[in-house]
């Protein structure tokens, strides 16, 4: 193992360096390191990948969740793709109208680490009676499941090779699939990966792909430091007016919860991305 996880610059280096490595190894379906960084506190890499750091985890998952749930009028069923952290249903379980928060991960090997390693993350969500965690293929549970969701969110991995295996977790035969067990205006919600000045192929594969499904589609992205970019997620639902009157809509329905990270107006102010990024990414 070398000394940093696939940095980019001497900078990134610096921040992400390896002060000690609290364990590491590959389950059955990834490499895994947990390690301690001066700058970042305890965090996670997957297959070479930062997936989240102690520092900025709350900034990352809270911005994933709560747009999509502050969308949907009282939402009570949940599904999480992913989120083996358990800090993606620590979130959604903030929202006191949640009757039932499903969360399916492949990878149960890599959630009792977590619940090891960085236990703070999750802790709440775990001990939570209306949280049920399944350990298999979302093709598999959605292949069998009965259940109806108000809100779904992807907290999966990135892709890097659009032919991989894992490339079907953003692909429109999912979303198909997924789009069977929503209820009425539901909204569904995916990290959409790094955005800089460049053209952001995964985003735009991603955006096409929930295009192909669903009637309107918000891109939007904050700061996550550890990430070194301003980091997108993408909203999708067949409601046209579920994605509009953001700051209205939000500032209402987020009164009673405690967003530490974040806040409101920065979610709010996430959905406007700079000029040259939307052109990028064609909006």
């Amino acid at each position: 193992m070398t000394s940093y996880i696939q940095d980019a610059n001497i900078s990134d280096a610096v921040e992400r360096k390896v002060e000690k490595v609290l364990v590491q190894g590959k389950t059955a379906f990834q490499e895994y390191i947990f390690f301690e960084s001066k700058v970042h506190g305890t965090c996670i890499s997957l297959d070479g990948d930062i997936q989240s750091c102690e520092s900025d985890e709350a900034m990352y998952h809270e911005a994933l969740v709560h747009p999509a749930m502050l969308s949907f009028d009282k939402p009570k069923t949940v599904l999480i793709m992913g989120g083996g952290e358990g800090a993606t249903a620590r979130e959604v379980l903030k929202h006191k109208s949640v009757e039932k928060v499903v969360m399916v991960d492949i990878d149960e090997e890599f959630v009792n680490l977590c619940k090891q390693y960085v236990p703070t993350w999750g802790k709440e969500a775990f001990e939570d009676e209306r949280l049920e965690v399944l350990y298999e293929d979302i093709n598999v549970y959605l292949k069998n499941c009965t259940d109806k969701f108000d809100v779904v969110i992807g907290d999966l991995i990135d892709v890097s090779d659009w032919d991989s295996p894992s490339a079907f977790l953003y692909g429109a035969d999912l979303y198909k699939r997924l789009k069977t067990h929503l209820n009425p205006n539901a909204i569904v919600v995916t990290q959409g990966g790094a955005l800089d000045a460049s053209v952001p192929i995964n985003h735009n594969r991603i955006r096409k792909s929930l295009k192909e499904v669903f009637y309107e589609i918000s891109s939007y992205g904050v700061i996550v430091p550890s990430f070194y970019h301003l980091w997108s997620f993408i909203m999708a639902s067949d409601n046209l007016d579920a994605l509009k009157d953001r700051q209205e809509l939000f500032t209402q329905r987020a009164r009673s919860l405690q967003l530490e990270a974040l806040g409101i107006s920065s979610l709010i102010s996430s959905f406007n991305l700079p000029l040259k990024i939307q052109k990028n990414i064609g909006i």
